[in-house]
């Protein structure tokens, strides 16, 4: 200790008997400096290290609550369709079934395999929706088949439990009679004295599962994994790996341990998380060496960075000096200015630092005034493409209703009916795509409203009628399309139709207020009380968003395109008197 006390002392005392004010000043800031910067590199650089490993295990952690959440969310599905079990027909056909009534049967059959295949087409995925009778008699979408029923492993687990245990069971992934790889999710039926009836299954194609892992990655390599609770690979990213151990990835690891935590193995980073639904788990393995690559980089530029800044140290204990007090006076001054007006120029009369300095940051000052600019012009761009998206969301869902009326009105010969229906659809639809336009004249909005209240008029017969007060004057002016369906569609099933009575009544009204466009849908509905009506304006403008999802997507949708195209004073709001009816009023610029 002494003698590095005696090193330095000699250091400072050779120093500053040095003459040159310029050189002590290298010597001293070097000196300094370099010890700070080397304590701060060494410890930035293991401080980064530590943030990147939580960084990488909090980014996996997510990815994976992310893969379990949309598990969760279609096994949910599932289980919601499996509440069909307890259908009229189901529990008919199963009952006959028990005593061998095979003709009483017989006109359930059809019934009950038209409903499966209606069931099966709910989601792209299923491969097979089925019943299967204590008998060992399956009904599903391909017909009537017998199954062995000691053989089945579904079976077997759910007529083991008991009728409070009527939870969803899943078994798989196995086989199909097709020959594909599916796996199987099913609930138990239970009769009026909670006897054991049978079962109703689901068969769900194991594309499903790469669908849903396929595209996510952990870094470069990093990818994640499914493994069965026998701890078979139910999915990789490389296929010839799916059905094989785990081992082969981990490292024929002891115990359950690698389903849940986090840890390391070699140069893997694995991340492991159980399905309590499935007793499947998600892993998440990350290449070690791409972390250890990244700090070589931090490592590199660390080093670099101290050097630089030895080097500016040495340039600023160069420039210190009474020429190069002025310039360096006038430059702060220049940079105060440019705090409070971006179009300050910084003279430049030197071609020394200090000037380089000056004219870079007039070049600053210029991109960041190109930059604002830019800003403004992607930010128009930007609204206008979330204006577009949000149109896009408009999509006339009853097309499969009316489908579903045409069709009836096929088979009952009322031919003039359907031509009718089917022009008035084709309008509707020309004019929801008006060739990509966003504005459209309001004559073409209000037709649009008319040919959808003429087909909801065929479908839901004398429940309701309808008026246009639409002044003439208003016509030519041009709005976004598919503001007033929305709201129509709205008076109809949350008004007239919730009526006991068939006097409803829906009015259109359109009028010009003063330099806006007024439109008014109003029905003769249930309505709502004054507390719902003001929550639900509120909602439209964001002020309550726990309530945003509870209160109508159309109704946001046309509040929140009409901001985007023409700012906050114009809008959509509602009034509503309870027993009385309800009226939505649109406000809208003029627009020629």
């Amino acid at each position: 200790m002494k003698k590095a006390m005696t090193a330095a002392g000699k250091f400072l005392g050779q120093t500053f008997r040095i003459k040159s004010l310029r050189t002590k000043f290298i010597i001293s800031f070097t000196g300094l400096i370099l010890i700070p910067l080397l304590l701060l590199a060494f410890l930035s650089y293991y401080t980064y290290l530590e943030i990147l490993q939580q960084n990488v295990r909090t980014y996996t952690e997510t990815v994976i609550n992310r893969v379990e959440r949309n598990l969760q969310i279609y096994l949910s599905d599932l289980e919601r369709i499996l509440d069909l079990r307890n259908d009229y027909y189901i529990l008919q056909f199963l009952k006959l079934s028990m005593i061998d009534d095979i003709e009483g049967n017989q006109k359930y059959t059809y019934r009950l395999w038209e409903n499966l295949n209606n069931i099966k087409k709910y989601k792209t995925d299923l491969r097979d929706v089925a019943i299967i009778t204590l008998k060992g008699v399956k009904i599903g979408c391909y017909g009537l088949t017998n199954v062995d029923l000691s053989q089945n492993e579904l079976f077997q687990i759910l007529a083991n439990r008991t009728a409070q245990d009527n939870t969803m069971a899943i078994y798989g992934p196995h086989d199909d009679w097709l020959g594909g790889k599916v796996f199987s999710v099913g609930c138990a039926i239970y009769g009026d004295y909670d006897n054991f009836l049978g079962i109703m299954l689901i068969d769900v194609e194991l594309d499903l599962l790469a669908r849903i892992c396929r595209d996510i990655r952990l870094g470069k390599t990093g990818y994640v994994t499914l493994v069965d609770q026998n701890g078979q690979i139910i999915f990789h990213p490389q296929p010839e790996l799916i059905g094989k151990s785990v081992g082969l990835l981990l490292g024929n690891p002891v115990g359950e341990s690698w389903r849940s935590g986090y840890y390391t193995y070699g140069n893997r980073v694995i991340m492991g998380k159980t399905l309590p639904m499935t007793q499947w788990s998600i892993i998440g393995i990350s290449d070690r060496t791409e972390l250890i690559a990244e700090m070589t980089t931090v490592a590199r530029i660390s080093f670099a960075l101290i050097a630089g800044s030895i080097i500016a140290v040495i340039l600023v204990a160069l420039l210190l000096s009474g020429v190069l007090t002025k310039p360096l006076k006038e430059l702060q001054s220049s940079m105060q200015a440019a705090a409070e007006n971006l179009n300050t120029v910084v003279p430049v009369r030197t071609y020394d630092e200090i000037g380089q300095l000056g004219q870079a940051f007039n070049q600053m000052l210029s991109q960041i005034r190109q930059l604002m600019r830019q800003s403004v012009q992607e930010q128009k761009k930007l609204r206008q493409i979330e204006m577009r998206a949000l149109q896009e969301q408009i999509k006339p869902h009853f097309i499969y209703n009316t489908l579903e009326v045409i069709i009836g009105l096929l088979e009952t010969n009322q031919n003039e009916d359907v031509i009718k229906m089917v022009e008035a659809l084709g309008a509707f639809f020309r004019i929801s795509l008006s060739q990509g336009r966003e504005l459209i004249r309001i004559k073409e909005e209000v037709d649009h409203v008319r040919n959808y209240l003429y087909i909801q008029k065929l479908r839901h017969g004398e429940k309701y009628d309808y008026r246009f007060e639409v002044e003439d004057g208003i016509t030519h002016y041009k709005t976004l399309k598919l503001l007033l369906q929305p709201l129509v569609e709205n008076a109809i099933y949350h008004g007239v139709r919730s009526t006991e009575s068939n006097d409803g009544l829906i009015v259109i009204k359109g009028y010009r207020a003063e330099e806006t466009i007024c439109f008014e849908v109003v029905d003769n509905g249930r309505g709502m009380p004054a507390e719902m009506v003001e929550t639900i304006n509120r909602s439209l403008r964001g002020e309550c968003a726990e309530e945003q999802e509870r209160y109508g997507f159309g109704l946001r949708n046309v509040h929140e395109r009409i901001v985007l195209a023409f700012g906050q004073e114009y809008g959509l709001w509602l009034t509503s008197t309870l027993n009385q009816g309800t009226k939505a009023v649109l406000r809208l610029p003029l627009i020629e």
